[in-house]
């Protein structure tokens, strides 16, 4: 029985009507066209294929660049009853073989796939035959080295259009400029596509810029007496994240944390807090954000400014989704074009330091030339910085280049669960119980895990199994290892460690060719992008009109950001309003962040009506 777009939507989602942007973008996907759509962070993006994927009863294959992001909608499709898969480095070339093959004979509605998996001579060979009714592109900005975000294996998808140039394309992103639009278009060899482009304007979202002498202390007052408020707070490392919330905690403000190196547990159990509104504040990488929904979030401070305009709008646009009125305030503190500058000299080191290091990796990890292709290995990043005297950042920004080379991918996250799969069923699982009857528990626990999903292993916690055994992790994992060499089972221990899959065997040292021009182009672009930055921070024009006229659209000054309401207001509109932020007593640097003008003017404000006697300083705070 054919459903309809409408049916589709109510029966899966439960929603009785598409959002005004999504409809067109369907129409067009079930008319067989090409679709470039621009739809800004939570404009539906996921709807605008999975409808007309199912309405067209053959596969879906989604290129999708995060593994985060492919499971979690793996798991939400199937939370539906929709089928799905994901094909990652995650998980083992024969896995992902498995997969493939089941996916060529119509297992699947959904198939996701990094871009750098659709690159094998098995995928390809397999992908001539699937019953493709679309190929999506998500994050499709990253296939231009204009974009924020490049990911060179992106650039190979246009094989799949010259092996089936009959399956429709759509490309999806939520922030392009149009150098990165005709980019797309080019690269992917769109034909007469259908372009659809939503405008970047939120009019319910205020941008603000905060200049402050102690960034730490505007934060904190600002999110101080916001319990009730739902927010976010964008940090750009790990380790500021996890300072400021000890900072939180130790000031009463109850906070998650979210960033890469936490466990997928870990991070699915504080996303849940900050959902269901049991913590008010989540303080965040970039890591947070793709595929996160939720509608009432009242602001998005960044304790630090993304590399790009693009990052900045894409985060600070998870802000008032609701449609009521919500801010996006960047705090400042220092000399941003210093910040830059160093950033900069980081993330571009010399090519020979390059070679140098990935030599000095191979060599550690005893990767012999001819060999290494498609093998993944644990690293301690840390210890292997230390060991050869490079500083933590610069070898990071070393493996981007090398990752953006297409020699090698980085798996940052220090939690890789335990992971096991079945061999065997039926009669000869029983066969080997009888056998080996001490393993009976044990196997029981293994298939109840895996009766869901044969095909591919599935994390599991030893400990929790332990317990549940009443045995010592040591006599488990002894088991596990006995079963193993049976070849009943296949079993990935638990790592702690990024890893690093290389993606070419390992050649002669001369023969490792890096393109400066490459290098040097994405270099300047990268500098092109924080002047960009930079303009914004500094400048006296209105932030949206600022924000809009980098993606080229036009406005009027919006009337409410920190520019706009400096200009407007009245000097007694201004004592009006700082008596009315006065209704609780606050400091000094509480009115900072209330009060959108200059510091020296509030000051000079503050005095004269300290003098008139409108306001009273006690003990650090001002009363009315």
């Amino acid at each position: 029985m054919q459903f309809s777009p409408k049916e589709i939507l109510k029966k899966y989602w439960g929603f009785d009507d598409f959002r005004s942007s999504q409809v067109a973008i369907i129409d067009d996907a079930l008319q067989g066209k090409d679709v470039l759509a621009l739809l800004p962070t939570g404009g539906g993006k996921s709807i605008c294929f999975q409808v007309p994927g199912l309405a067209s009863g053959k596969l879906t294959v989604v290129i999708s660049p995060l593994i985060a992001l492919m499971e979690d909608q793996v798991r939400n499709l199937k939370s539906r009853n929709i089928r799905a898969v994901a094909i990652s480095s995650a998980l083992t070339p024969r896995d992902n073989e498995r997969l493939i093959q089941n996916a060529s004979v119509g297992a699947y509605d959904f198939m996701y796939v990094s871009p750098e998996r659709i690159q094998t001579s098995f995928f390809q060979e397999k992908f001539r035959h699937m019953p493709i009714g679309l190929l999506v592109i998500d994050e499709a900005h990253c296939i231009s080295e204009w974009g924020h975000d490049f990911r060179p294996a992106y650039r190979n998808i246009r094989v799949l259009r010259e092996l089936r140039p009959e399956v429709a394309i759509m490309a999806l992103t939520a922030t392009a400029t149009s150098e990165v639009i005709q980019d797309i278009e080019e690269q992917l060899q769109l034909r007469h596509s259908s372009l659809h482009l939503s405008s970047f304007h939120r009019k319910n979202l205020r941008y603000e810029v905060i200049h402050t002498p102690n960034k730490l202390a505007s934060v904190l007052a600002y999110c101080n007496g916001k319990e009730h408020l739902c927010g976010i707070v964008y940090c750009s490392t790990r380790k500021a994240v996890k300072d400021l919330l000890k900072v939180f905690l130790s000031n009463k403000i109850s906070a998650s944390i979210y960033h890469g190196g936490m466990s997928a547990e870990e991070r699915s159990t504080s996303l849940a807090k900050w959902m269901r509104g049991e913590v008010a504040v989540m303080i965040a990488t970039n890591a947070f954000g793709m595929g996160i929904d939720k509608p009432n979030v009242r602001y998005v401070l960044h304790f630090d400014f993304p590399e790009s305009l693009e990052a900045y709008v894409q985060e600070a646009g998870r802000g008032g989704r609701d449609g009521l009125p919500s801010r996006a305030i960047a705090f400042v503190e220092g000399n941003e074009k210093l910040l830059f500058h160093e950033r900069t000299e980081h993330k571009f080191p010399a090519l020979n330091l390059v070679k140098e290091t990935f030599i000095l990796l191979l060599n550690e990890l005893r990767i012999a030339i001819g060999s290494g292709k498609n093998e993944t290995y644990d690293i301690d990043l840390m210890a292997f910085a230390k060991t050869h005297d490079i500083p933590y950042i610069v070898l990071f920004n070393l493996l981007k280049i090398l990752e953006l080379s297409e020699e090698l991918i980085l798996d940052e996250s220090t939690h890789h669960p335990a992971q096991i799969r079945i061999n065997l069923q039926g009669l000869d699982l029983y066969n080997v119980q009888i056998a080996h009857p001490t393993t009976f528990p044990l196997l029981q626990l293994i298939s109840r895990a895996t009766s869901e999903d044969t095909s591919t292993k599935v994390n599991v916690n030893l400990e929790l199994w332990a317990r549940h055994l009443r045995s010592t992790l040591e006599d488990l994992e002894g088991q596990l290892d006995f079963l193993v060499r049976q070849g009943i089972i296949e079993y990935q221990p638990y790592s702690k460690l990024p890893k690093i899959t290389f993606l070419k065997e390992r050649r002669p040292d001369h023969h490792l060719q890096l393109s400066f021009e490459s290098c040097e182009k994405r270099k300047q672009t990268y500098i092109k992008k924080s002047q960009a930055v930079l303009a914004y921070l500094e400048s006296e024009q209105c932030r949206t009109k600022s924000i809009l006229a980098y993606f080229n659209e036009t406005s009027e000054d919006c009337g409410e950001c920190d520019v706009c309401f400096r200009t407007k207001i009245e000097s007694d509109q201004l004592e009006t309003f700082i008596l009315e932020a006065l209704a609780l007593p606050l400091s000094y640097t509480e009115l900072c962040e209330r009060v959108p003008i200059h510091k020296e003017d509030l000051k000079m404000l503050l005095r004269n009506m300290q003098l008139t006697q409108k306001i009273q300083l006690i003990e650090g705070k001002f009363y009315v």
